[in-house]
């Protein structure tokens, strides 16, 4: 089994792509969103004398649910859908927010990714603590917007989380995930969307359009509601 060894030192005070709450989700979506580490199955956090703080084992067999890539995708593309999608667990609360028309979702999903744009990164970091990443970004926006609790893995959004439709169809409110979930966003419209940047170390607007040269990266679009 492959394993790599990650070094880690106490500042209260570090940010971006070198700054990590340490537990296995974060590993894992820190080692997910770096393709060069993708060979590795093992990983072993220790500090700088040696000492090992965690360890975390994942697979490297990664399967696209066949209720988020099957047939149910084409029936999706154009409506809103009409159940809750793969991935998502309901916070009863938020019930008047999902049953709103459809223009004042796309708002409300908009207006809270929005808010977070400029948040610093730190894997594994929840945005209540001003921290977030590319997981716990899109989990926090939907939860805040329509009450969704969604995986804050990357590997759970690429594997089970809402209805896949072609990237043609991609309408504000979508996740777009580039490469294989390595990073995943909320389409704004206007070929935009918001992500929790690894090279950027915060929550940013990226073009996906022609030209920006993350056009070819898109792997999917899913759509949640």
């Amino acid at each position: 089994m492959h394993e790599v060894t990650i070094v880690v030192r106490p500042d209260p005070k570090a940010v971006g792509d070198s700054a990590i709450v340490l537990t296995p989700t974060a590993v894992e979506n820190y080692i997910r969103a770096h393709p060069a580490l993708e060979d590795f199955q093992r990983a072993v956090c220790r500090t700088e004398d040696g000492r090992q703080l965690l360890a975390t084992v994942w697979s490297r067999n990664r399967h696209i649910e066949p209720a988020v890539d099957g047939e149910r995708a084409e029936m999706a593309v154009g409506p809103s859908l009409s159940e809750t999608p793969p991935g998502v667990a309901l916070d009863p609360s938020a019930s008047a927010r999902r049953s709103a028309p459809e223009p004042l979702k796309v708002a409300a999903v908009l207006q809270a990714a929005e808010e977070l744009v400029g948040m610093p990164l730190a894997w594994g970091a929840d945005p209540t603590t001003g921290f977030c990443d590319p997981a716990t970004f899109i989990a926090a926006v939907y939860r805040r917007a329509l009450g969704y609790r969604l995986p804050t893995t990357l590997d759970g959004l690429w594997e089970a989380t809402g209805v896949s439709v072609p990237v043609w169809d991609v309408r504000p409110g979508d996740l777009v995930l580039l490469d294989r979930g390595e990073l995943v966003g909320i389409y704004l419209g206007a070929d935009e969307i918001a992500a929790c940047d690894p090279s950027a170390g915060e929550v940013v607007r990226l073009s996906v359009g022609p030209g920006s040269g993350l056009t070819a990266r898109i792997a999917d679009v899913r759509r949640l509601f």
